[in-house]
């Protein structure tokens, strides 16, 4: 077995000890867009990806504050408009999400990730005929993707028609077995039906997948 020269590893520690950090250690997403959005501060496509990836980190009050500030700037801009939308959702602000889902949906009505919003936080609003249909349009538009059925199995899941749900559910699942949303919303509609072994083994899967997701389920199965 041929041996390594120990100068050769000298060196390549050496030049490895004088990378700047960010060539050494992988930034995080989160991280890459603040360096972003550091160096163009008016760029407003640039800024809408920080509030997406603050959102994406779950610091959702960020996200809003930095999409509001893009939307100053730059009124009506699609980007930003969708993170707006999504930080207010997630906040549970779901009237200003509409609006927001809304008038982005105005530019891109076909829009998966629109659209989904904006079905969950008219159900959580109780518009459920609107939720329905928001979530409908993924469907026709894109029937073989997990995103419509987990928007309008949740839909149904909030209007108290868990049974419902579960069979849209299972069929999103069809088409993307790891969907760990669409696992948590099953986790859900089986404890809401007293079904606590169907409900504990979505907590089995959501495991493998995403550890705190998993705990907020199993949380809610045994309160």
């Amino acid at each position: 077995m041929k041996r390594v020269n120990p100068l050769c590893l000298f060196v390549l520690l050496g030049c490895f000890l004088l990378l700047p950090i960010s060539d050494a250690v992988a930034l995080t997403p989160l991280e890459q867009a603040t360096r972003e959005a550091t160096k163009y501060p008016e760029d407003v496509r640039v800024q809408s990806l920080l509030a997406r990836a603050y959102n994406e980190d779950g610091q959702y009050s960020k996200a809003l504050w930095v999409a509001k500030a893009v939307l100053g700037k730059k009124p009506g801009y699609p980007a930003a408009l969708l993170e707006f939308a999504h930080a207010n959702r997630f906040l549970g602000n779901h009237e200003e999400a509409v609006k927001a889902y809304h008038a982005y949906l105005g530019t891109n009505p076909l829009s998966l990730e629109g659209q989904v919003g904006n079905s969950e936080s008219l159900a959580h609003l109780g518009s459920w005929d609107e939720a329905f249909s928001s979530a409908r349009v993924i469907i026709n538009a894109h029937p073989k993707n997990s995103g419509g059925y987990e928007a309008l199995g949740r839909a149904y899941r909030l209007a108290g028609r868990p049974d419902e749900a579960v069979g849209l559910l299972n069929q999103g699942l069809s088409f993307d077995p790891g969907n760990k949303r669409i696992l948590y919303e099953l986790g859900l509609c089986y404890t809401e039906l007293g079904d606590q072994s169907s409900a504990l083994a979505q907590y089995e899967k959501l495991l493998d997948r995403d550890e705190k997701m998993a705990q907020q389920l199993f949380q809610i199965i045994y309160p």
